[in-house]
């Protein structure tokens, strides 16, 4: 209408890798990018006003500027750009950094992942990438791997086709920074599952110095060691990352060897054309210890589960992943990304009730368009892609013999998976302080089975087929002062079951064609902002109503069996009710000054993590309103304090409390028990100031100082009673990081 009218537009962009990349309310100024405002002129060219009376010159409307910038490949943004971007979600999201990756021992998921406000993150056995990951109740069902949430790389997907996903091939060392969008907030990466989505930005030779290297070391056994290389010559650059862990593991019959690459060479040209190369590699190699009934796990947590013993249970496995991504700016403001990707996966697994042995294979492509132009003279961002991904797996299953050997073939066939999806979200300006968004996406699914299946795992073979029809998503963001924003959104969520679920041996349901996908709908509120830069926060309450969650019933397959395996069935009704809050606090700027200890500066910060956790059946005919079972407390909190010296010194301790316990049955007879965990960690970090790339820091960490005993893991409904994996005891972890 404004261009009907004649009211010129003018915007501006940066092509530098490191320009603003959309434009973000955060800056005070939703249609501001980087602090730039928006200006109103009231004054013709002679510094006066015309009236436009009969006589006089034409009546002029007032020149809107509207900056906006080219859009930047994910993987060039700075820390600075992704915040911004975040901020343009209506719900919760949150952002970890390299240097919160770095400043701790950072071994698995859960290391980092602390201080995520709605994310609950554990590990099976301690040091080994074996966690269990829950974003707003998702995935509770999940025993030995992960689902309900879609894992990313650079914003587009490593789950397999159904939806199953791998967390041992990410190492916390390859990664830039880590995005979080909880629950039905994922939309903007095409993410169809309840969780939401985690996406890890690789680094690239943009943000590595030529040279980096990290050695942790400490209680247990664990040693992992990594080094990195970055540079950018011309209009190419290349990252390489290798790393090597191992254990011989705080339990019984846990230890563990991990080996892992990444490489990334990308080409990049001053007209905003970007071809990047990621191959990805990981060997992992541990043994399992199972899980504890309540009394082994107060008597001894340190035991392993007398099955797992019996039968040596193992696993390992090879993965390889190879992506190639394709971006090229389109006019002023736009941007097209091409992304496709390859997996295989080579796995022997000896769980307590079976031999399994396999490969997989998995494919995946994503073109995306995104632009920052301006419409009607308003700043909008508009997103909009298609996805499609192929699962193959070779699937054999034998009898497992005492001591870990391969028994006689009982289960041999082919598993796929496919699925297709589109999706669309657009944000748009519509004052200077309010910004709507709009978005929605459909997804077909298809699962089928072919090949032999025996009588006796009466695996069900042919294919099933999902269709979500349209997942709608309504947000708003209102920016109450330039520091502060309330957002709210009303979404849905839509997530098919994977493979495991479908074809698990003694399903009370499952057989392909019985069981339904999981839906949802998200009602949500929120706040986040910055109060005299001395206090920010993030607060969001949500409420999830949920259709057909899935639910877990690890079952004895016969009497006297000793162990589980999982049977899937979908729950009528449930309902996942949060509150997440995160915040830090300065508490003190120039302490030592002023107590006259020296010239030097330095500070005290306080930061907190709470999670509420209220998820319950709703009006079941077996378990009433009973609460649903999992890793998740109904109450979390994460908090430290931390002393930063303008020296290079920090210290600080560190508190993990759930503070009451919660089911880990679906009956709510048996519960986890509540926990404190005590910890410190302390640095010292040298940084020539002629070379910002340069640094040696000296490094300390300790955990669970009371040697308190507690779980980080459990199996719902294990109906051998062995619910529990214990989390490590007493720690203590040293460590050296050199870059230049």
């Amino acid at each position: 209408m404004l261009a009907l009218l004649g009211v010129p537009v003018a915007a501006a962009a940066q092509n530098s890798p490191s320009a603003q990349n959309k434009v973000s309310s955060s800056s005070g100024n939703p249609t501001a990018t980087g602090g730039g405002s928006s200006t109103n002129s009231s004054q013709t060219k002679n510094g006066s006003r015309l009236s436009g009376t009969q006589g006089q010159a034409p009546l002029l409307l007032p020149p809107l500027t509207v900056k906006a910038n080219r859009v930047v490949p994910e993987r060039l943004q700075t820390d600075k750009q992704a915040r911004k971007s975040l901020d343009r979600t209506p719900g919760g999201v949150a952002l970890v950094t390299k240097q919160h990756i770095e400043e701790r021992k950072a071994s698995d998921l859960a290391d980092v992942l602390d201080f995520v406000p709605g994310l609950v993150a554990g590990t099976r056995q301690g040091n080994e990438e074996q966690s269990q990951i829950s974003i707003r109740g998702s995935g509770l069902e999940s025993t030995y791997q992960l689902w309900g949430l879609n894992l990313l790389q650079d914003g587009f997907m490593l789950n397999q086709a159904d939806g199953f996903a791998y967390l041992q091939p990410i190492d916390p060392d390859f990664v830039e920074r880590i995005e979080v969008y909880k629950g039905a907030n994922a939309l903007r990466f095409g993410a169809d599952s309840l969780g939401g989505a985690i996406n890890f930005v690789s680094k690239t030779g943009y943000n590595t110095p030529l040279f980096e290297s990290d050695t942790v070391g400490g209680s247990y056994g664990f040693v992992k060691n990594y080094v990195g290389s970055g540079h950018v010559f011309g209009p190419w650059d290349y990252y390489l990352g290798l790393s090597d862990s191992e254990l011989t593991g705080y339990r019984n019959h846990s230890g563990a060897v991990q080996r892992r690459a990444f490489l990334s060479i990308g080409y990049l040209t001053q007209t905003g054309f970007n071809i990047r190369f990621d191959a990805n590699y990981a060997h992992n190699d541990e043994k399992l210890p199972g899980a504890l009934t309540l009394a082994q796990l107060e008597t001894d947590p340190k035991q392993a589960e007398a099955s797992f013993l019996t039968y040596n249970a193992w696993r390992r496995y090879d993965f390889l992943k190879t992506g190639l991504t394709i971006t090229k700016s389109i006019g002023e403001f736009g941007l097209i990304e091409l992304y496709n990707q390859f997996i295989w996966h080579d796995l022997d697994h000896t769980p307590e009730y079976a031999f399994l042995q396999g490969s997989s294979y998995d494919w995946n492509s994503e073109l995306r368009y995104v632009s920052t132009a301006p419409v009607l003279g308003h700043s909008n961002y508009m997103s909009v892609g298609v996805q499609y991904g192929g699962t193959l797996i070779k699937d054999l299953e034998y009898t497992l013999l005492p001591g870990g050997h391969m028994g006689a073939l009982q289960r041999d066939q082919w598993d796929h998976a496919l699925t297709v999806g589109t999706y669309a979200e657009d944000d748009f300006n519509l004052t200077p302080k309010l910004v709507l968004v709009v978005g929605g996406r459909m997804d077909y699914s298809r699962r089928s089975i072919v090949g032999y299946s025996s009588t006796y795992l009466a695996d069900p073979t042919g294919g099933t087929d999902f269709f979500s029809g349209i997942s709608p998503k309504f947000g708003v963001i209102y920016q109450l002062t330039p520091q502060t924003q309330l957002f709210g959104n009303i979404s849905r969520a839509y997530q098919p079951p994977i493979l495991l679920e479908e074809s698990s041996p003694v399903n009370t349901k499952a057989s392909l064609g019985e069981m339904d996908a999981e839906k949802a709908w998200q009602f949500e509120l929120g706040t986040r902002g910055t109060l005299n830069e001395r206090v920010n926060w993030d607060l969001s309450v949500y409420d999830y109503e949920i259709w057909d969650e899935l639910q877990n019933v690890n079952v004895v397959p016969y009497p006297d069996a000793g162990y589980t395996i999982p049977a899937y069935d979908n729950i009528g009704r449930t309902r996942h009710t949060g509150v997440e809050l995160g915040s830090e606090v300065t508490l003190a700027n120039n302490l030592a000054r002023a107590l006259r200890l020296g010239s030097w500066g330095d500070s005290v910060k306080a930061r907190f993590a709470y999670t509420f956790s209220y998820f319950r059946f709703v009006d079941n005919p077996k378990y009433g309103s009973n609460q649903i079972p999992g890793i998740t407390p109904e109450n979390l909190i994460h908090s430290e304090v931390v002393y930063r010296h303008d020296s290079g010194l920090w210290l600080g301790p560190f508190v993990d409390s759930a503070m009451q316990h919660w089911a880990v049955n679906s009956a709510n007879t048996v519960f986890a028990p509540s926990y404190v965990l005590v910890g410190v960690r302390a640095g010292y970090d040298y940084q020539p100031s002629q070379r910002k790339t340069a640094l040696c820091r000296f490094f300390f960490e300790g955990r669970n100082l009371t040697n308190a005993t507690w779980v980080s893991g459990v199996v719902p409904d294990a109906g051998n009673g062995a619910y529990f994996n214990p989390g490590d005891g007493r720690a203590f972890y040293g460590g050296l990081r050199l870059s230049f």
